[in-house]
């Protein structure tokens, strides 16, 4: 009791230190967003928003001057030879409006399809010139928002609400397919990219009307996995690296984009210059340009979303390769003094330890051929039995004894990073512990023997060391030796046998 009284208090500190650290964390997420938010929308101003302006020079050039001096830098104008080329040059979305001062009244070109916030900046730079020539001004609407999407708000509302759960597939992939094969690994966040392409492309077109199913469905899911893809592949690398994605594509990603009304170039020059690059702004560009553009300038976008989708699935599958053909550091024979990255070392022979039995051992057959036995061990019951089998097994013939410990936690992810190093002190422990055990059954028929732990599933640290041998030794099948599941005790085998059955490619035997 006073012992579990010190270890309570022993670990407050930590506990303490992780809430803190929670804390701090949350109130700094928060203030950058803010402030990240802010800096982009508190006091919009247009920095070089394209502008088209057809007519006599000498009235385009007053027009122009005009506009400067009170706006400096806010327009970036470029010339037509006519109001029809204008127009164009708008459907195109090679200028975000225009302005026409042929004819006695100025005309304004506007595009509220692409964002509100240009076509009303040039609304105003527009009645100001006309008041001070003492012209009066039209206005037309050339690309209008659809009747259900009275503000074009939608394309921007239907890639954030699939921001979030787009991110939370990413890291939730990582964590359920971290010992999956490969291609299953990059898999798994296309498959859920495709869905949420081809679920939320039909809410948005029943919703707001937006027409053009298959683009959109299509432009959807490659957002997602633009997302989803470079998300997996950082939690795989170290689940708190998600919180790098989260940066890049939720505080960085929302106010680079620009908003519903699109106002990327009202943003600071800092925060500009990251619009072409995050997929947010992109993607929200690219169904603008689709639903009401006739598709004109996607190319580039669904090109720089391609980049962030393809990195991710290919570094995803590289990564879970990588992490599955590598052995996790291993621990010696002996256990509880092995360093994290020690090899497999022999273990010779010990005194034998009160409280451990061996079972009689097989009678020697004649001329016996050296044998190699792969034992998977935890230290349960059944692994006792079986590692206690197998070791008097040896008593009676020649061969090697290999133990191997599969570190495999189900849930190792600590996204805040704050306990991490308990978590990986508690797993050394019990593998210090595991190895200890196997030192004792082992010392009581006095049989050599390595121990290994690799961080894989059990199945797949058994058949890596049986694979390894068999190369060590070509003339001799490793025989594995497993106990049954001591999970459910009411079953014959487990799974971990069942599973090796389908398999291994050498013998198994599972002892009961």
């Amino acid at each position: 009791m006073a012992a579990r009284h010190a270890d309570h208090h022993r670990g407050q500190p930590v506990k303490y230190r992780a809430l803190a650290g929670f804390i701090i964390a949350s109130a700094a997420f928060a203030a950058i967003f803010v402030a990240l938010t802010l800096s982009a929308f508190h006091a919009p101003r247009p920095h070089d928003l394209p502008v088209g302006i057809a007519g006599p020079a000498a009235a385009t050039s007053r027009i122009e001057q005009a506009v400067d001096t009170g706006l400096p830098g806010a327009f970036s104008w470029r010339g037509y030879p006519s109001a029809a080329a204008a127009r164009t040059a708008i459907t195109d979305r090679q200028v975000d409006g225009a302005l026409i001062a042929s004819g006695p009244d100025l005309r304004l070109l506007t595009a509220e399809a692409g964002g509100t916030a240009p076509a009303q900046a040039l609304t105003t730079a527009a009645q100001a010139v006309a008041a001070k020539s003492g012209r009066h001004l039209l206005v037309t609407d050339v690309v209008p928002p659809g009747p259900r999407d009275t503000q074009a708000l939608s394309p921007f509302f239907v890639l954030l609400s699939v921001l979030i759960p787009s991110l939370a597939a990413g890291s939730g992939s990582a964590l359920a397919f971290r010992r999956a094969h490969p291609a299953l690994a990059a898999a798994a966040p296309a498959a859920v990219a495709v869905a949420i392409g081809v679920v939320c492309a039909a809410v948005a077109d029943g919703l707001a009307g937006l027409g053009h199913y298959g683009e959109l469905a299509g432009l959807v899911a490659l957002f997602s996995l633009a997302v989803a893809a470079p998300t997996a592949l950082l939690a795989r690398i170290w689940p708190p690296l998600v919180t790098v994605a989260v940066l890049v594509l939720i505080v960085f990603g929302i106010p680079v984009s620009g908003g519903p009304a699109n106002l990327a170039s009202f943003a600071p020059a800092w925060l500009r210059v990251l619009n072409p690059a995050l997929p947010l702004g992109v993607a929200a560009n690219a169904i603008r340009n689709i639903v009401y553009f006739g598709g004109h300038a996607t190319a580039v976008r669904l090109a720089v979303l391609a980049s962030w989708a393809v990195a991710g699935v290919i570094g995803v599958a590289l990564v879970t390769a990588l992490r599955r053909r590598r052995p996790a550091p291993v621990a010696a024979g002996a256990g509880a003094g092995a360093g994290a990255g020690a090899l497999p070392a022999i273990v010779g022979p010990g005194p034998a330890q009160p409280g451990w039995t061996s079972f009689p051992a097989p009678p020697e057959t004649a001329a016996a051929q050296p044998i190699t036995l792969i034992v998977g061990f935890d230290d349960s019951e059944p692994a006792q039995r079986a590692l206690s089998w197998a070791a008097s097994l040896l008593r009676a013939r020649s061969g090697t004894l290999h133990v191997v410990y599969a570190d495999h936690p189900l849930i190792d992810s600590d996204l805040s990073g704050f306990a991490h190093t308990e978590m990986e002190e508690n797993r050394d422990a019990k593998a210090a512990g595991v190895a200890d055990a196997a030192r004792q059954i082992a010392a009581a028929t006095g049989i050599p023997y390595t121990f290994e732990r690799r961080q894989e599933s059990p199945v797949d640290a058994i058949l890596s060391v049986a694979g390894a041998e068999d190369a060590v030794e070509p003339g001799r099948t490793p025989i594995i030796v497993t106990g049954r599941s001591h999970h459910l005790p009411h079953r014959v085998l487990g799974s971990v046998p069942v599973e090796l059955l389908h398999q291994s490619p050498y013998p198994v035997l599972t002892i009961t």
